[in-house]
């Protein structure tokens, strides 16, 4: 058995954890799947405007069930396509013990990370031979000299504070409150315009492969459309009125 993933509603934020306490929350193809669900889940759901990603029991994920490999392999492929993005709508992970390896890949899937003081992040697919087909989605979240960091020395587990250093994680904090400061973000998120948060979100991604030119292209459509949208000019009668905005998606 690998993680579980399970789902629950905190006003307007959905909180996913990976539970399988026993097994630092290793997955197999099952569980990255069902991460992805839980995406489309948050994305479907007019009612839910962010998410946290996090893992039971003081750690966030050891990465592949390796006993599942193994023994032959999962029963279910893995999925690294996860690391590309979960949602569309803002997903924060919040990181506290062990993340290593497939752990590092669904935080890729993520837009902010927090993590513990004490969190350890490591690559040891290295020391087996194992696949990373995700680390193109690392690559394009840290320097290329970090990326390789990290995967060509697998034996090695950086802590929290290298990670941040990297650019990688947005805010270390004291272990223990990961869960509690991503939730805090996750509220912030919820209050501001969903529609323009997405766009962000998609400008900057392909703000990151894409050549300047195309990214203009795209940047001028989102004008066009969030300047459409009703949400804009609520935002700026709140800002007027001196309240806070009432965003509808609209």
């Amino acid at each position: 058995m690998a993680a579980d993933v399970l789902t629950e509603r905190e006003g307007s934020v959905l909180v996913i954890t990976l539970s399988d306490p026993g097994r630092l929350n290793a997955y197999d193809g099952a569980t990255l799947h069902a991460v992805a669900a839980a995406g489309a889940e948050l994305d479907a759901d007019a009612g839910l405007r962010a998410a946290v990603l996090t893992g039971a029991d003081g750690n966030f994920c050891a990465g592949a069930d390796v006993a599942a490999v193994a023994a032959g392999g999962f029963d279910d492929p893995p999925y690294p396509e996860l690391a590309e993005g979960i949602a569309a709508k803002p997903v924060v992970a919040a990181i506290e013990g062990i993340c290593v390896g497939g752990g590092m890949m669904v935080c890729c899937g993520a837009d902010l990370r927090l993590a513990g003081v004490g969190a350890t992040f490591g690559l040891p697919e290295g020391r087996w031979n194992y696949p990373a087909q995700w680390l193109g989605a690392l690559a394009r979240q840290v320097l290329p000299a970090h990326a390789l960091e990290l995967a060509l020395l697998a034996d090695e587990r950086l802590p929290a504070a290298r990670l941040a250093e990297m650019g990688w994680l947005n805010r270390v904090v004291e272990d223990g409150a990961a869960l509690r400061s991503a939730m805090a973000w996750a509220d912030r998120l919820a209050a501001l315009a969903p529609g323009a948060l997405r766009r962000f979100k998609e400008l900057v991604a392909q703000g990151s492969w894409a050549s300047p030119e195309a990214s203009l292209r795209l940047g001028h459509r989102h004008a066009a459309e969030l300047m459409a949208m009703e949400d804009t000019a609520e935002g700026a009668r709140a800002f007027a009125e001196r309240r806070p905005p009432s965003f509808g998606d609209r």
